[in-house]
């Protein structure tokens, strides 16, 4: 084999997916047909699961320094605010905001990252072929007209809504496209609302966004097109009234338009071939949730794949039936969002303003918005493979992060933080849960507890965690297994643990 695994496409999901195989010990390979990162605009936002995602590769903290912090998200029609969801009503998360960042510099992070570890993008290079069998597939690759064959044990196609590998594959997509159009670009903007707010308009014309960017007076321009005008400085100064906010646009880089979709590949898998991101779903930029799902995707499936490198191969078998459902969530939320704000002259409109005014009275319902856009509340209930429940936490949800002091450590830290990111990791709440309990090398143990004599006589190889302020109270009583993506894989009592980790117990060394 030359590789593990091969990549096919070097966007934000193929390089979180090579970065994260890398930290996980699996030999990858990455290509992409561009002779460099597209400085399109593109993607912005990175939403809170996400920056958590990026936290894990090690790169939250570049991107927190370079991108602009957004706390509210807010939808207006018909020239008013309807409803403000903020972020800052999340709880259980390192990140209750949203920060955006163009595209092209999370690519490039995320690049310079690979490149410190020894993985480089190979440029300027197609896979034109796909053959499998039982041990892995050949890919043909052609770069700079020279073919070439790549052997790996499985192959990723991230590359994109106009994927050569699905297409190859013979996956359909199901879904259809939009019949408008959507401009976007990056300009200097005279606006008066507050910096950490990104804004979404519609009246009667159309949509229209306004996401701030880093640097002063930037900001990202996203808006339905002028039917029969080309894109230009004055096409969008005039399209900004439909925000009913007076704004002036000073410069405005390139102008890109696109045709948009709501559309999803029926499978995500074809033997050792995979989709992930824009390959098996496109979207609306409605509340930015393209470029985060795609991660999403990458986190899921990497330590699939390290599981399955490592003789775990069942570990793939799910993929599927945990990411696909999500995806069509997603793609079923932002259609509703597009259409609801494009009702134009439809008179359903004054019901959806009463709707939305109705939505603004309810702290509970901003709170669940601000989940759905955070991308915190994307699980895994229904999918084989988890199972239990304790107090609402139930097996497939993401685990909380929750914030506590350590009284052990003498600081305060993150739940994430506590737990590794390289492997499964039982999760116990009592030190006598560790009795008798056995585990396989490649599975960690931790231990939070708010008992300090329970805490001090706990076995040293266990690292333990003094939670003397109970802020993590809503776990105890229970043990827990947890997947390296951050997903509960059984919650309950310990005497489950076994049974939970039956299909572990052959799992080598992850590193």
């Amino acid at each position: 084999m030359d590789t593990d695994v091969l990549i096919v496409g070097a966007g934000p999901t193929g390089l979180a997916l090579a970065a994260r195989l890398h930290h996980l010990g699996v030999a990858v390979r990455i290509i992409d047909r561009h002779a460099g990162v597209l400085e399109l605009t593109k993607s912005a936002a990175l939403h809170a699961r996400t920056l958590e995602h990026l936290r894990d590769l090690g790169l939250a903290d570049a991107v927190l320094a370079e991108g602009r912090r957004v706390d509210v998200l807010c939808l207006r029609t018909g020239h008013r605010d309807r409803i403000a969801v903020d972020f800052r009503t999340l709880a259980d998360t390192a990140y209750p905001f949203m920060v955006d960042l163009p595209q092209a510099r999370t690519e490039h992070l995320l690049i310079d990252l690979l490149a410190e570890r020894g993985v480089r993008v190979e440029r300027g290079t197609e896979c034109t072929g796909l053959e499998q069998d039982a041990d892995g597939v050949r890919a043909t690759v052609v770069t700079d007209g020279r073919a070439a064959t790549v052997r790996a044990r499985w192959l990723v196609g991230c590359d994109g809504a106009r994927s050569t590998v699905r297409e190859l594959l013979g996956i359909e997509r199901v879904g259809a496209p939009y019949s408008d159009d959507w401009v976007l670009c990056d300009a200097d903007v005279d606006w008066p609302l507050p910096r950490n707010e990104m804004t979404f308009s519609g009246d009667t014309e159309g949509i229209f966004g306004v996401f701030p960017l880093p640097g002063e007076r930037r900001y990202r321009l996203a808006y339905t097109a002028t039917p029969g005008v080309e894109p230009d400085l004055r096409d969008a100064q005039n399209a900004m009234a439909r925000t009913g906010i007076e704004g002036t646009i000073r410069s405005a880089d390139q102008f890109w338009t696109f045709s948009l979709a709501h559309e999803q590949a029926v499978r995500y898998r074809d033997g050792r071939v995979f989709l992930a991101g824009d390959a098996g779903h496109v979207h609306t930029p409605f509340g930015g949730q393209g470029l985060n799902l795609g991660v999403g995707d990458a986190m899921n499936l990497a330590w699939r794949l390290a599981a399955a490198a490592h003789g775990a191969a069942d570990a793939l078998d799910t993929y599927q039936d945990e990411r696909h459902p999500v995806a069509a969530q997603v793609i079923a939320f932002t259609h509703r969002g597009a259409q609801m704000m494009l009702l134009r002259g439809d008179p359903r409109r004054h019901v959806r303003d009463a709707a939305l005014t109705v939505l603004r009275s309810s702290t509970r319902a901003r709170r669940a918005l601000a989940r759905r856009f955070s991308q915190l509340d994307h699980g895994y209930r229904r999918a084989p493979g988890s199972g239990g429940r304790v107090r609402g936490l139930a097996g497939g949800d993401r685990l909380p992060d929750l914030a506590f002091f350590d009284g052990h450590a003498n600081r305060a830290r993150r739940l994430h933080e506590f737990l590794p990111s390289d492997r499964h990791t039982v999760l116990l709440t009592d030190a006598t849960q560790a009795e008798r309990l056995t585990v396989p090398d490649s599975v960690a143990v931790r231990l939070i507890t708010p008992d300090w004599a329970r805490a001090a006589s706990a076995d040293t190889a266990v690292p333990t965690a003094l939670d003397r302020g109970r802020e993590a109270a809503r776990l105890y009583g229970a043990a827990y297994l947890v997947r390296p993506d951050r997903h509960v894989a059984y919650a309950g009592p310990p005497a489950g643990l076994p049974a939970a980790l039956a299909p572990l117990a052959g799992l080598g060394e992850v590193r």
